[in-house]
């Protein structure tokens, strides 16, 4: 899952000179550009590189601050820049994150409660890139709501970058001082001159953006969403403007007004030409950076054409404001619909943005500047900490016992839920779509088995995690379910998380027939010989051939394994389309690679059963759905002729026609003539837009052996 979110524009004291302007102006440019994409991403739809541009702004800015302060001082007085960061950032942040918390406490669902928790708390500790970034490479968050917080993976990697280079100037100059040691009997001293250090920190300073550069562009491709949020793909771009403030460069006039429009133009382009399928960063990202620098540059050589330009009201006014329209317009953004239990429309996405902007003028005046002017935090370092570790642990800490209290619920209605379950009442789940059973309800009469907070919950810990090989993992994970002491029969569960979210299913099922289960399942990896595919980029690709070799690793084991009697395969088929494999040429890729494979378990002697997949959601989260005050089980269901889209994997097996091959089809335990049910006999059906529950999955092993015992 790649995220584009709004970057953190750090806050700057106004300055009447012409550079500072310009840079404002820039500042306007780029926010306005974050916050058309995320109103209008069809229009803007590479406006997310406004984060490349505040990250070159940000190096250039702050290293100029800390290279005069060598120049003037031989060193860096760290904590006392610290202490300016924290005075002029942490507030406002803070602050808009609480604000955040409450609302999603009145307004969300109880389902998005947990996760947004986790995000506040990670935001306020200014990690919260990591945090998207370990969801990144998790399949099962891939439903997850945008959080109220998810905005400040920007504002972190900033921190982390303001954190670091204090650090690493101070390193330099020290080494510079050791290199320029004295003969013994002199006094030791730090150099005094820019001069002395600059050529040293100049060249780490290349090296270490080479070096993450390099590293940006090699880890796109392979994982795009995590290149997106790492500070290790990020420091580049922060060292792009670090370089120029220590070269500063001047270039002529006329070079100056070429330089101030290609780079105008560089970031213009980027912004309407890139989308959400760029391989970006990577190589493309020089654009919108190498933009931001040339406008930089071009300020250097005198006032540019296009500087005079950024340098015009209202852009300055706009640039000013930037830190607090990067806080306050993405909670907005989530919040309102939510608020409002509607899509948003033009009308209302331009409320927000002048609600934006009224908004982030109140926080400049009366948090941001207060705060950042304050003499009695400005007066000790130590006040500012002081602030900063308090705002933070009380921040962190409600949040914290927020998550506790939610944990300490789902705990509760986990052990009932396991108590209905082992009960097994009548009309309980698939039961209630049963006309044997008579009973009077399809969605129930009572209290939910499981609540859709915990349900929601099993998209993060599913049952049975260790048995799901990951996206690219390629190992088998030789996990085994059902009866294990004295099985009668081991069967095989293959295909991908909709085979993973029939394990329930099959422990149930192997506990009540003597069967041993050996589950293969791997995310995003049907078993065929066909090459199944996601999306168009090439991360897919590697997916793709990551599957690939799992599948030639799931085959010789079901093969070569003679106690293997029965094979059940599931998979999500129709969320792919279909090619042959590299050197393999298939008339019919979407149906003939199931087709070998079958044929391949039959020559080995085995049975084939497959699973007709679970009818669709159209894309709707079910327990978030089903949590919503205004919304009713009839609400979120979909309707049969939508939710039962063609399989290509029931396609080739009925296409067989042999009896060693079967489908089971247990659409009639989800849906009734016209409808296809989310909550059924009082269970929750899905735990996110697509995977079965646990509770369902489970209950639905009853209905499984009748197919079996009557040869389907």
């Amino acid at each position: 899952m790649t995220v584009h979110t709004s970057p953190g524009p750090t806050p700057t004291r106004p300055s009447a000179t012409s550079k500072s302007l310009e840079l404002q102006g820039l500042r306007a440019v780029a926010v306005g550009l974050v916050v058309c994409f995320h109103l209008w991403p069809q229009a803007i739809s590479g406006g997310y590189v406004g984060v490349d541009v505040f990250f070159v702004i940000s190096g250039y800015l702050i290293t100029q601050h800390l290279a005069r302060e060598v120049h003037s001082t031989g060193t860096v007085r760290v904590t006392r820049f610290w202490a300016r960061r924290i005075r002029r950032l942490l507030p406002a942040a803070l602050l808009v994150l609480a604000l955040s918390g409450l609302a999603v406490m009145v307004w969300f669902p109880s389902t998005m409660w947990a996760n947004s928790a986790h995000h506040i708390a990670a935001s306020a500790l200014y990690v919260e890139n990591w945090a998207l970034a370990s969801e990144s490479v998790d399949y099962m968050a891939q439903d997850n709501v945008p959080t109220v917080a998810q905005h400040y993976w920007s504002l972190s990697v900033e921190e982390q970058f303001y954190f670091a280079w204090p650090l690493i100037i101070v390193a330099v100059v020290a080494a510079a001082a050791r290199a320029r040691k004295p003969v013994r009997g002199r006094r030791r001293r730090l150099p005094t001159n820019r001069q002395q250090t600059q050529p040293t920190l100049l060249g780490v300073l290349v090296l270490v953006s080479l070096a993450s550069l390099a590293w940006s562009v090699l880890s796109t491709p392979g994982d795009q969403a995590l290149a997106y949020l790492s500070s290790l793909t990020r420091v580049w771009e922060f060292g792009i403007g670090a370089i120029a403030a220590l070269v500063a460069w001047r270039p002529g006039a006329s070079a100056a007004r070429l330089l101030g429009w290609a780079g105008v133009a560089a970031i213009t382009v980027s912004g309407l030409t890139f989308t959400e399928r760029s391989a970006f960063p990577g190589w493309i990202a020089l654009l919108p950076v190498l933009g931001s620098l040339a406008v930089i540059i071009s300020g250097l050589g005198g006032r540019s054409t296009a500087g005079w330009w950024l340098a015009r009201k209202p852009l300055t006014v706009i640039g000013d404001l930037s830190y607090s329209i990067y806080l306050v317009h993405w909670p907005l953004i989530v919040i309102t619909p939510m608020a409002l239990g509607s899509e948003l429309d033009n009308q209302t996405k331009l409320a927000i943005l002048g609600a934006t902007v009224v908004l982030a003028q109140l926080s400049k005046t009366y948090v941001e500047d207060p705060c950042r002017e304050s003499a009695f935090l400005a007066g000790r370092s130590w006040r500012t900490f002081g602030f900063a570790v308090l705002g933070m642990a009380v921040l962190v800490g409600s949040n914290l016992a927020w998550r506790f209290e939610l944990d300490r619920r789902e705990a509760v209605a986990t052990a009932a839920a396991e108590e209905l379950l082992e009960a097994n009442g009548r009309c309980l789940g698939p039961q209630a779509l049963d006309p044997r059973q008579g009973c009077p309800s399809v969605t129930g009469t009572g209290q939910l088995a499981s609540p859709p907070e915990v349900v929601v919950q099993q998209g993060y810990l599913p049952l049975f995690q260790e048995c799901h090989a990951a996206m690219f993992e390629e190992t088998l994970l030789g996990c085994e379910l059902g009866d294990l002491t004295n099985p009668t029969r081991t069967v095989a569960l293959v295909g991908d998380s909709h085979a993973a979210s029939l394990m329930p299913l099959m422990d149930a099922l192997g506990e009540a027939q003597g069967w041993r289960v050996v589950a293969h399942p791997k995310t995003s990896c049907p078993l065929t010989l066909a090459r199944r595919v996601l999306a168009d980029s090439e991360t897919d690709t590697d997916v793709a051939e990551s599957c690939e070799r799992f599948n030639a690793e799931v085959i010789a084991s079901l093969v070569d394994d003679p106690e293997v009697t029965d094979v059940f395969f599931s998979s999500f088929t129709s969320a792919y389309t279909w090619t042959s494999m590299p050197g393999q040429s298939l008339p019919q890729p979407e149906t003939d690679g199931f087709t070998s494979i079958y044929r391949l378990m039959i020559d080995a002697g085995k049975r084939v059963h497959v699973f007709r997949d679970v009818p669709r959601t159209n894309g709707k989260s079910v327990p978030d759905c089903l949590a919503k005050g205004n919304s009713g089980p009839i609400r979120c269901a979909s309707p049969r002729t939508d939710a039962l889209p063609l399989d290509n994997a029931v396609r080739a097996a009925e296409a067989m026609n042999d009896p060693r091959v079967r489908v089971i089809d247990l659409t009639d335990s989800f849906c009734d003539e016209s409808i296809c049910h989310v909550r059924i006999g009082d269970v929750i059906v899905y735990r996110d837009s697509s995977h079965l529950s646990m509770e369902y999955s489970r209950l639905l092993a009853p209905y499984v052996l009748e197919q079996l015992a009557r040869g389907n």
